[in-house]
């Protein structure tokens, strides 16, 4: 009976530490978790490959070019020759940040970074697009999420799913008082699990509203969207050919 009893205290008390251990280990949640609207305000992986995660994603340098500075050819070659230069210390990045680094411990070398390779990258710009990545900046130093990342995002889901001068107004309004949300969940997170699980309930808010904006045609569209960027998630698939592709 002894023995019984002491098998059972030791069992539960195991299963108390790794209770604990599992609570403590700072996972981000993946873009494929979040019900395929991550879409909504991110890209889905950076152009450039040097950083992943949503984390470092959705205010990545190449997402950003790449999504609005109408690139050509020439520049995008000598842009990845120039990223890929930093991959190295990005990567290590991510680990701490992964270790469970807080954002803030790790903010400060990442922006050291991304001002070296910007630096880099500015000499093959024009003017033009010089002045647009200016003004990310601005807005992103003040915690305000791009507007020219929603308009180009209000321009797809105008494309995409017809939506009328109406809709678009409101939409344009979700997407920058959620941005902001995003911005503000990431850059005070103490650990990736805690960013994990505010960007969760931050796009379940954000697709819940914009379903209520939709007609129901245009939520069956809205759907398909999301399924093509669940999918487009799974990289061992090969979502080029997916029938359901916008």
């Amino acid at each position: 009976m002894l023995r019984y009893l002491r098998w059972i205290i030791i069992s539960i008390v195991g299963l108390l530490v790794i209770t604990a251990c599992s609570q403590q280990e700072p996972i981000e949640e993946p873009l494929t978790d979040l019900n395929g609207s991550s879409f909504l305000l991110m890209a889905d992986e950076d152009p450039l490959g040097v950083e992943e995660g949503p984390a470092f994603v959705m205010d990545a340098i190449g997402p950003m070019y790449f999504g609005v500075l109408d690139l050509t050819d020439e520049q995008i070659a000598q842009i990845r020759e120039i990223a890929a230069k930093y991959r190295d210390e990005f990567r290590a990045l991510m680990r701490e940040w992964k270790d469970g680094k807080s954002w803030k411990e790790i903010r400060k070398k990442r922006r050291e970074l991304h001002e070296k390779m910007r630096r880099e990258i500015e000499q093959i710009l024009t003017d033009e697009q010089k002045a647009i990545l200016e003004e990310i900046r601005t807005q992103l130093a003040n915690g305000e999420y791009p507007d020219i990342i929603i308009e180009k995002r209000v321009a797809f889901l105008t494309e995409q799913l017809h939506l009328s001068e109406e809709q678009q107004e409101a939409i344009r309004g979700l997407l920058k008082e959620y941005g902001n949300k995003l911005l503000a969940a990431r850059n005070n997170s103490r650990h990736p699990g805690q960013f994990g699980m505010a960007m969760m309930r931050i796009f379940k808010e954000l697709d819940a509203k914009i379903i209520e904006l939709l007609t129901p045609d245009q939520l069956v569209l809205y759907n398909q969207l999301k399924e093509w960027h669940r999918f487009k998630g799974r990289r061992h698939y090969d979502y080029q050919n997916w029938p359901g592709r916008p």
